[in-house]
């Protein structure tokens, strides 16, 4: 179900003066998208044992960013040498036929996911739930008991803000690179979002203090943005990646992005340490597209605004980031390494009572989170 009416929103281009078809598209996208984010984020988190959590949602954030590689590399290749492409403009629309094409193999490709009562983790340890039936008045009863965890609710303004600044950077590009500028900006921003992603993996599985480093490369980002803005703001460039400067002008790009998808990675994990249930992670990776959707919806309405320049579009992304930047740090600093703590509990290295494992790895949960 939640690839399904992306097939129907691929194809919406306004290049075509079919504006009723792409704002429905849209629309009935955003329920295939609620399905389909719902679902992988719980499997992703839920899935596998706690020491190998952060890995594993790494892993599965580089995953999702290949089909956006391969369609990068044809765009890019279809762009390179066309016509007018070293100029500002629109992308070929027959670059949407690549996409297409990908999200038709998502269909039959995410039938080959093992059902949780199937899943085997290294330890012999299986997915927990916590019931196996729910009504979808139980539902909306478990969803607001979520949303009043005080862990969680620090994190909606994170959720709300961490997607904010994509508006900025997407107008940024539009209005400042060409178009095959743009498509080599995507190219890359893949590649190094891939490796981002994997470098995550390995530090959430050793480190508690993540959201310092990324809240710092955001800041950096913030301030380099800031200084392109305001002398872009003066002459207005249209940079090719052949002129000087490029990488440089980019570069601002790239930063944000580096921030943005470790914010990503580390939002998941958090949410992970948490909850080992997958009935109770699919309810909190909800609230997070939740608000990653409400965030996107608020900042393409400030961006598509006439009156509101590139300028007013990048504070209002910094100061809606600022504003998250409290919750967040408080919920960060609330998940404790307890794989010491458990070994003395329990006096051994066997199993948690929640199914969740040391196996040699090392255990981050918030203080609630310790089952007995």
């Amino acid at each position: 179900m939640g690839c399904w009416n992306w097939l129907r929103f691929k194809p919406c281009n306004s290049v075509y003066g079919t504006q009723w078809f792409m704002i429905f598209g849209a629309a009935t996208c955003g329920f295939s998208a609620s399905a389909l984010w719902t679902a992988e984020g719980a499997i992703a988190v839920g899935y596998p044992e706690a020491n190998r959590r952060g890995t594993c949602v790494a892993i599965w954030m580089s995953l999702n960013k290949i089909g956006r590689l391969i369609a990068s590399s044809i765009q890019l290749g279809i762009s390179v040498n066309q016509k007018d492409s070293n100029k500002a403009g629109a992308i070929d629309p027959q670059v949407y036929l690549v996409l297409i094409g990908l999200t038709c193999a998502g269909l039959p490709l995410s039938l080959l996911i093992s059902p949780p009562e199937k899943v085997i983790r290294r330890d012999g340890t299986k997915p927990v739930f916590t019931s196996r039936q729910t009504t979808l008045k139980q539902g909306c009863r478990d969803f607001w008991a979520v949303c009043k965890t005080k862990h969680i609710y620090m994190l909606i303004p994170i959720f709300i803000t961490a997607q904010w600044g994509q508006t900025y950077n997407g107008n940024y590009l539009a209005a400042y690179f060409s178009v095959r500028g743009r498509t080599l900006a995507g190219f890359v921003v893949t590649i190094v979002a891939i490796i981002v992603n994997l470098l995550m993996g390995f530090a959430m599985a050793a480190n508690l203090y993540l959201w310092g480093i990324i809240a710092t490369v955001y800041i950096i980002s913030w301030i380099y943005q800031f200084i392109n803005e305001v002398d872009f703001s003066r002459h207005e460039p249209e940079l090719d990646f052949v002129d000087g400067g490029y990488g440089r002008d980019v570069g601002a790009y790239m930063v944000y992005r580096i921030a943005y998808e470790a914010c990503g990675t580390w939002m998941y994990w958090i949410l992970g340490t948490y909850d080992a249930e997958i009935d109770k992670l699919a309810l909190t990776s909800a609230l997070l597209r939740s608000g990653e959707s409400f965030g996107s919806t608020m900042s393409y309405a400030v961006g598509s605004t006439s009156s509101a320049s590139l300028m007013t579009n990048l504070i209002v992304a910094f100061v809606v980031w600022i504003a998250a930047v409290p919750t967040t740090t408080w919920s960060a600093l609330q998940v404790k390494d307890v794989t010491r703590a458990w070994s003395e509990q329990t006096g051994s290295d066997s199993d948690r009572a929640d199914g969740l494992t040391k196996d040699g790895g090392r255990i981050f949960v918030a203080p609630d989170g310790i089952q007995a």
